[in-house]
């Protein structure tokens, strides 16, 4: 009987810790989705601030699906491409941008280092890399974003970032696809 009650407590120990390590992996993940609002008086510059830290801490290649592009976040994307990080846009066409919006296009269509796609339908701002995303409603223009309250979606687990990265490629022609 003495041997069966070791068994059981050595059995009962391997069980919590297996518990222990189910609730840590389920506690990391729940962190890697979030969702916030953005804009109002008390989160007015939450995705600006939140796209900015994203532009600047990235290292490989950075994507953007964005229905325009300003001149504060065209200044930023050319820094990047600057520093010989490749940044692949999707956005509409040139002829269906308002007229301020026509010249930024060309500006970042002339520098080396950044890619743009035409869709006529994109509708929605999604900005990523390897390690994070962020989606959300509106343009990339930091005025804007400033003045609206949206949903923002900020995304830094590995599975969705490739859905999301899946998701990309499908917008891009196809012989630009993988």
């Amino acid at each position: 009987m003495s041997d069966r009650l070791i068994e059981l407590r050595f059995e009962n120990q391997n069980l919590k810790k297996q518990v222990e390590d189910l609730e840590s992996k389920v506690l990391s993940l729940v962190g890697m989705v979030d969702l916030e609002s953005s804009g109002g008086p008390d989160k007015k510059n939450l995705l600006n601030n939140l796209l900015i830290e994203l532009i600047a801490s990235t290292t490989t290649q950075l994507n953007i699906v964005s229905p325009k592009i300003d001149k504060f976040y065209a200044t930023e994307l050319k820094k990047l491409a600057n520093q010989e990080i490749p940044v692949l846009i999707i956005t509409n066409d040139r002829r269906g941008l308002p007229k301020v919006y026509q010249e930024i296009y060309d500006g970042l269509k002339q520098t080396g280092g950044i890619s743009i796609i035409n869709n006529p339908n994109v509708r929605y701002l999604l900005v990523f890399n390897s390690e994070k995303a962020i989606y959300s409603g509106g343009s990339l223009d930091k005025d804007e974003l400033e003045k609206s309250i949206l949903i923002v979606t900020s995304i830094q687990e590995s599975t969705k970032l490739r859905t999301i990265a899946e998701i990309f490629t499908m917008m891009l022609p196809s012989f630009m696809r993988k």
